[in-house]
C-alpha cells in the first residue's frame, strides 16, 4: 500500500503514472497512520510503500513494524 511523506509527492505520481490517474489524494493525520493504518496493513499481511516516484512509481517496500519503528525513534 503506497504512503507518501508529503501531498505534493503523492500528486506527482497520481499525475505521472497512467496507473495512479484518477486517483484522489487523501491526507492522513499522524495519529490515524500509526494508530490504525499500519496495524491493520499489519494484520492483513501487506506491505508499506514509501514514498514511491519516478515514471513507475517504483520505491521500498517496508513492513508496518519497520515503519512504526521510525516514528517511535523520534524525539
Amino acid at each position: 500500500m503506497p504512503f507518501w511523506s508529503k501531498q505534493s509527492r503523492a500528486k506527482r505520481v497520481v499525475g505521472a503514472v497512467p496507473a495512479y490517474q484518477g486517483f484522489a489524494v487523501v491526507e492522513i493525520p499522524v495519529s490515524d497512520f500509526l494508530d490504525s493504518w499500519l496495524p491493520g496493513l499489519q494484520r492483513d499481511g501487506l506491505l508499506v510503500g514509501v514514498n514511491w516516484a519516478g515514471a513507475r512509481a517504483t520505491g521500498y517496500d517496508m513492513a508496518p513494524t519497520q515503519v512504526a519503528g521510525w516514528f517511535a525513534e523520534l524525539p
